[in-house]
């Protein structure tokens, strides 16, 4: 695993807190969420100021997020806001998260120059002991605060003027006159200054994953919910919803069909995208890696290998049948109402081979995060919607194949330089339509 953290493939694009005030800070929202302060001077932290070193000092992975729902946050800066998550329960924290930096940014920014925010993403569901208790997440409340009683006397002062303002007799109440006067001195107008958050509550997303019940997925509509994972794990099964197994591939392939949440097959996409020629290239090195130790996999990060590698391996890749579907996709793409029919006739696991989430529907990355689950060979897809099965997948790798993971994941989606931000959200659109 040092490999990919040398390589920022791992706790990579994180917040470095090497300040003594920002330190100061955190280890005072840590003190106020009934926590150990920490000892470090240097450390990294997530969008919701999870710190890997921190979690590692204190010997405990799940400091803000203990009953794995109702996750507790930390913010000293707002650049947090376009930062990973890089432990969840639930992929949904990461869309609310962000809703909330992007609702309340001229708070964040204005508190931050003085104070930390700390607290937790309340809803109504306390703990998770029965798949039921998942589904009952409706809506999610920030509950703000901060170390020094900054947020909350703002709070207080914008009280005490509302009801100055609207009650008549307020001018000759000299107690909350005084009040006003004191707060103010204290925090200054919150008319103007931006103390004051503009939207605490968000709606939870509809489609999301969680990692509870050995990790599931949950799509809920109108007509009810469905859950997708491990029907054995996903037990007692809540009233009005349906279970579909994760690997109950024509099952689960037909209901996200049906519900038009996959996009229609697209010959375009495939040829225009790319996604294709990696797949088949990931593929190839997979399969001559697995059959050859003298097989030298570096040539294969780069485009220009690819048919030279197959037409010198066929007899090694052609026994392989997912070789030989992708292949034969490809070489059909130039005639879409061919590729088309060959695609209908295949099975639902290798269909999901061609298909992606209708790009910018709700719910999308989590869509997409399924299929993958079907290519477990597609190590840049893979690592690009579920980084926590990529890792668990890399552990099995060989020596070599980490090598190649890591060679290849940093020529073409996340290279350890200045632009990679650029690059990554380039292949995140052209492949997925994800933004």
């Amino acid at each position: 695993m040092q490999r990919l953290i040398e390589e920022g493939l791992r706790f990579g694009g994180l917040l470095h807190v090497d300040h003594a005030h920002l330190v100061a800070r955190y280890n005072a929202a840590l003190k106020a969420l009934g926590l150990p302060e920490t000892e470090l001077t240097d450390f990294y932290i997530d969008a919701s100021g999870y710190s890997y070193e921190v979690a590692l000092e204190m010997q405990n992975a799940s400091y803000l997020d203990p009953e794995g729902i109702n996750r507790r946050f930390i913010i000293l800066s707002p650049d947090q806001a376009d930062l990973p998550l890089i432990r969840t329960s639930f992929s949904a924290d990461g869309q609310v998260i962000r809703a909330f930096f992007a609702a309340n940014d001229r708070m964040i920014r204005a508190v931050t120059l003085k104070d930390a925010l700390y607290g937790e993403i309340e809803n109504l569901v306390f703990d998770v002991e029965r798949p039921a208790d998942v589904l009952g997440i409706r809506d999610v409340r920030f509950l703000v605060r901060t170390p020094t009683g900054l947020l909350e006397e703002a709070q207080t002062l914008k009280v005490q003027m509302d009801r100055f303002l609207k009650e008549p007799n307020a001018w000759a109440d000299q107690k909350l006159l005084d009040a006003i006067v004191s707060g103010a001195s204290r925090v200054g107008d919150v008319r103007r200054n931006g103390f004051l958050p503009q939207k605490l509550s968000f709606q939870w997303p509809n489609v999301f994953w969680t990692s509870h019940f050995g990790g599931a997925y949950v799509i809920s509509k109108d007509d009810g919910a469905v859950m997708i994972g491990d029907p054995d794990q996903l037990q007692p099964k809540p009233f009005g919803a349906s279970i579909i197994a994760l690997h109950e591939t024509p099952v689960l392939f037909s209901y996200l069909e049906e519900e038009r949440l996959l996009e229609p097959f697209n010959p375009r996409w495939l040829k225009e995208s790319g996604i294709l020629e990696h797949r088949l290239r990931l593929l190839v090195a997979e399969l001559l890696m697995l059959g050859d130790h003298e097989f030298d996999a570096t040539p294969m990060i780069d485009d220009a290998y690819l048919s030279r590698w197959i037409a010198d391996n066929m007899a090694k890749l052609n026994p392989d049948r997912r070789f030989r579907v992708v292949s034969q996709m490809r070489g059909l793409l130039d005639t879409p109402a061919e590729a088309s029919a060959y695609e209908r006739r295949l099975t639902a696991e290798q269909r999901f081979y061609f298909r992606r989430a209708v790009p910018d529907a709700p719910g999308a990355g989590d869509i997409n995060r399924i299929i993958v689950e079907h290519l477990p060979f597609d190590l840049l897809s893979t690592f690009i919607l579920n980084k926590r099965r990529f890792y668990a997948i890399y552990e099995t790798y060989t020596e070599r194949q980490k090598a190649f993971a890591v060679d290849y994941l940093t020529t073409h989606y996340a290279p350890n330089t200045h632009d990679r931000w650029r690059m990554r959200a380039k292949v995140r659109e052209a492949f997925f339509g994800l933004h």
